[in-house]
């Protein structure tokens, strides 16, 4: 039964909440009555108990999701939440079985259905966010450490290099632009290298006119931590968005706002409108991230500081940013061991019979 605190602490924590777990007593703080016996009422397991206590796929999917969305960007969190639904729609799945029932077989099945269905890099994503989740509820969830999603190898899949525009398509569609602020966005994106969402976020409070830099935050880290950095900025950048500031007074904190006044979200199809429209082929965000890391790399800037610049945490992903800006390397091939005097008139000769010359 709740009991007024004795405790030198009762003027901030007035009440005593007391129960019995077994043979062992608990007592916590509250600072009003009700909460101290709410915290009585709570029915617990004993210990042998708890070691029997069984958690549904369901469950564990919820509790994951929930955890998820709390540390995680909403991309990262719609893509684990497709994960579990992929999962249970497979046949012989059944999300309200007991967790520690699910096999290997059954998760390498379920893959194998992806893989057929969507890709094999869908179904490597898949087993990747289930893996992690499996491992988070082996912490939190006491689910069986052997975990049915690592046993399962990776599927053959298709990579494909992202398309990394050139740079004279990019001032193509930069000039073909006729609003101002969307001719700034595209060239903030050029000039700091920033991933899609960090421009949608910036505020002008990010904004240092007078040491001309500004800070991009972003979120994209196993832990689900807030970072942010400030990156210098070339001075007509710096002057193009103070115009931009004292041209708009009825700006909000965001430096870019659709036509409503909100900070934009996605806009993912407004460049590839405005490529089709400049007569390019298509690019998005992230290949002018890849373009300013290869701009950056053929002007022979150290490789930590683009990674600096781009702010990753592994100068082996920074090495991945790296694109050839020409398509052919002439000195290159001049390097190479070529044919004697001789052997290039045979070949000459035979090349001319095959023509029938």
């Amino acid at each position: 039964m709740a009991y007024k605190n004795p405790n030198k602490n009762k003027d901030k924590f007035p009440w005593m909440g007391q129960r019995f777990i077994g043979k062992t007593k608990q007592r916590k703080c509250f600072t009003i009555k009700k909460e101290a016996l709410l915290w009585e009422s709570e029915q617990l397991l004993e210990p042998a108990e708890q070691k029997t206590l069984t958690v549904c796929l369901l469950d564990w999917a919820t509790e994951y999701l929930r955890h998820a969305e709390q540390n995680f960007t909403g991309k990262t969190f719609c893509e684990k939440r497709i994960a579990f639904r992929q999962l249970f729609a497979c046949p012989g799945i059944n999300p309200k079985e007991s967790a520690s029932r699910l096999t290997a077989l059954q998760v390498q099945k379920a893959l194998q259905r992806q893989a057929a269905s969507r890709s094999g890099n869908a179904a490597n994503k898949d087993r990747k966010n289930l893996s992690a989740a499996w491992s988070w509820g082996v912490k939190f969830l006491r689910l069986p450490t052997e975990n049915p999603f690592s046993k399962v190898e990776k599927f053959a899949s298709e990579r494909f290099e992202r398309y990394v525009p050139t740079l004279d398509d990019f001032w193509k569609v930069f000039h073909s632009l006729e609003d101002d602020q969307d001719k700034l966005m595209l060239y903030c994106y050029l000039q700091t290298g920033a991933r899609r969402d960090e421009l949608f976020r910036l505020t002008w409070a990010d904004v240092d006119f007078l040491r001309k830099r500004i800070r991009l935050s972003w979120r994209k880290n196993k832990v689900g931590e807030w970072r942010s950095q400030w990156l210098s900025v070339k001075d007509d950048l710096a002057e193009w968005l103070l115009r931009h500031k004292k041209g708009n007074s009825d700006l909000k904190a965001h430096v870019f706002v659709s036509y409503r006044s909100l900070a934009y979200q996605y806009r993912q199809h407004w460049l590839k409108k405005v490529c089709k429209e400049a007569g390019v082929k298509p690019f998005g965000f992230h290949g002018i991230r890849h373009l300013f890391a290869s701009i950056l790399a053929a002007q022979n800037v150290p490789l930590v500081e683009i990674q600096y610049m781009l702010r990753h945490t592994s100068l082996a992903t920074t090495q991945r940013y790296i694109h050839r800006l020409k398509k052919e390397n002439r000195e290159v091939l001049a390097a190479l061991p070529g044919l004697t005097a001789s052997e290039t008139k045979s070949t000459s000769k035979v090349h001319r019979q095959v023509l029938g010359v």
